[in-house]
């Protein structure tokens, strides 16, 4: 797990982007928004680059069929998430894989029905105060997980349930997703194993991978 923080514009990290890559950045108006998209896009074609001995703007990324880029036979699973001026990448070995960090932000109407009944019945009893913080805190660990299957916000995010924000994270159901004895509430696909993130101060992050084994996830900040 890599996180990072995007202050500034480098002219050797927009030698790293390809034309597509350049094209975005150079589209975004806002100083802030091109540091955040140059950093974040640098950093994974670094963190790739070193890990496959490869030029890292020499890699050349597909989609997958929900649009989740990847490497053709690399051997290694990736993902990317950026908001604020932070930036978050995580690398496996092969395993599925999904991150996400978001600040949190008071905003004036949370989006609520992205939460699942049984989030919704906890989320309700948060003091004021905490309520954007522990919204945040669900969002990114839904988000995480969608970003592992691959399948992102083509699937309605209520559908899904974690644990709440002072438990440590869990997938704790999928609604639609029949398990092998007819249960809906269990897990999508192989297990997704969930996992908070230590973004920084006044952000959230979740980091999600699928299959039956634990992880350790090895922090580093760049």
């Amino acid at each position: 797990m890599w996180t990072a923080r995007a202050v500034s514009v480098s002219p050797a990290q927009v030698r790293l982007l390809d034309d597509r890559e350049r094209r975005v950045y150079e589209s975004l108006l806002r100083e802030p928004d091109r540091a955040l998209y140059l950093t974040a896009h640098a950093l994974l074609r670094l963190v790739l680059g070193e890990a496959l001995g490869r030029d890292p703007a020499g890699l050349v990324f597909a989609a997958g069929p929900h649009g989740k880029p990847y490497l053709e036979g690399a051997g290694v699973e990736f993902s990317l998430s950026h908001s604020g001026e932070r930036v978050a990448v995580a690398l496996t070995s092969g395993t599925p894989v999904g991150v996400d960090v978001e600040r949190v932000t008071d905003l004036v109407e949370l989006p609520l029905p992205v939460l699942s009944a049984e989030e919704r019945a906890v989320f309700d009893r948060v003091p004021g105060p905490e309520r954007a913080a522990a919204f945040t805190a669900y969002w990114v660990r839904k988000e995480a997980v969608l970003k592992a299957t691959g399948e992102g916000l083509r699937v309605d995010p209520a559908r899904l349930t974690v644990s709440a924000p002072d438990r440590p994270a869990e997938l704790l159901g999928w609604r639609g997703r029949e398990g092998p004895r007819g249960r809906d509430d269990v897990q999508p696909h192989l297990p997704v194993r969930l996992y908070d993130l230590d973004a920084g101060e006044g952000y959230r992050g979740a980091v999600a991978l699928l299959g039956e084994a634990a992880h350790r996830i090895v922090p580093r900040t760049v």
